[in-house]
Order: structure tokens, then C-alpha cells, then sequence
């Protein structure tokens, strides 16, 4: 997939998620070993989707769920570190990945690594700044799936000094009628910000 990526701003659209079922979406909680449900949403292991990578369960207390398990990639030998998912050709899809360090390889400091999806580079996965302030990191994009499958890849780079790692990884289908003027088959759209607008309250989704 070539590709131009496109940086948008996002007003909050809650999702009926956990209604979705494959290939429509999947909600991967990574390195786990059991399905999980939470906040109504059910995530279900990774196995299957991804055939390298080692699993880690952290120590920390208290972790929403999702945040305890990971699956990180130690094999330096490997360009890239890649989920291979079922999806509908044409489909539109909002992607996202999570990210909690947890010191899960003894060290001190998130590595920074890059993303890709189908072959175009998405990004750069840097931790530090939220890992720093006890906080998750999330990435969020929109593209088309080009075929029945859709890859999400972890990558080193010049300044990814221990393993590239991920806590969880979504793809939710989108109504064809959503970011309609957009042409997927040249550009994706990705998310720099997240607002609700009129409300007092936060909102989680």
C-alpha cells in the first residue's frame, strides 16, 4: 500500500465496538493468554495473528486490565514484527494501537520504534513523555484495507535500543458514509487529537 498520510483532528463518535464481529473488527489485548471483557468491550488474545514475539505480564498493581499483558520483539535479526489481520477489501478502518512500557524488560525508559501498516510506514512509537507521567500512549489512524488481510508492523530504527513492544491492538470498522470525501486509496488519515465539544464530563469509549 503507497500511501499518503493526512493528520486530522477528531471529534469524539462513540462506536458500538463489541457489536462489530470479524472480519468487521477485532479488539486484540496482546501477550494475553485469556479473553478479557471490559468497560463492555471484549478483547480476545492475539494468538493467531501473530506468529513471533515473546508475551509479559506485568508486576505493576492496579492496571486496567488490558494495560497487564504485552507482547514485546527481541529478535534483532527481524526487519519488522508483524499482526496479519482478516478484513473486508474496501473496508474503511480505524486503527489503534496502545502502548504501556512497565518496565517489563528491567530497564528504565520506553524503546522508540516505528509503525507500519501494509507496507507504508504509519509513524514513529515514542513512550517516553506519558511513560514518564505514569500515562498510556495511544496511535490512531483511518485507511482502506487494500485486500482480505491488513498488516500492522512494529520496526526498529536507528534509535530503538531494546525491544519494540505493544499492549493492544483495534480495528474498527467504519460506515462507508464517515470521511466520505476522502480518497483511501491514496491517502489515510491520522489522528492528532481527540475532542468532545458541550460537555462538562469526560468521555470514555
Amino acid at each position: 500500500m503507497s500511501l499518503s498520510i493526512f493528520l486530522l483532528s477528531l471529534v469524539t463518535i462513540p462506536l458500538s465496538l463489541h457489536a462489530i464481529p470479524a472480519p468487521r473488527g477485532v479488539l486484540l489485548n496482546c501477550g494475553s493468554t485469556k479473553d478479557i471483557v471490559t468497560t463492555n468491550l471484549k478483547f480476545i488474545t492475539d494468538e493467531g495473528f501473530i506468529s513471533v514475539g515473546n508475551s509479559s505480564t506485568l508486576k505493576t498493581p492496579d492496571l486496567f486490565p488490558i494495560l497487564s499483558t504485552l507482547r514485546y520483539f527481541p529478535d534483532k535479526s527481524a526487519k519488522k514484527y508483524c499482526y496479519v489481520i482478516p478484513v473486508i477489501k474496501g473496508g474503511k478502518y480505524l486503527i489503534r494501537t496502545t502502548y504501556y512500557y512497565g518496565g517489563f524488560d528491567g530497564g528504565n525508559e520506553p524503546p522508540v520504534f516505528e509503525q507500519i501498516i501494509d507496507g507504508t510506514k504509519w509513524g514513529i512509537v515514542n513512550t517516553t513523555e506519558d511513560y514518564a507521567k505514569g500515562l498510556t500512549s495511544y496511535y490512531e489512524i483511518v485507511v482502506a484495507a487494500m485486500g482480505k488481510t491488513l498488516s500492522v508492523c512494529l520496526a526498529r530504527n536507528g534509535k530503538t535500543v531494546s525491544s519494540p513492544f505493544i499492549t493492544a491492538l483495534e480495528l474498527e470498522n467504519m460506515e462507508a458514509s464517515v470521511y466520505n470525501s476522502t480518497d483511501f486509496t491514496k491517502y489515510a488519515l491520522n489522528v492528532v487529537a481527540r475532542h468532545s465539544f458541550g460537555s462538562n464530563d469526560d468521555i470514555v469509549w
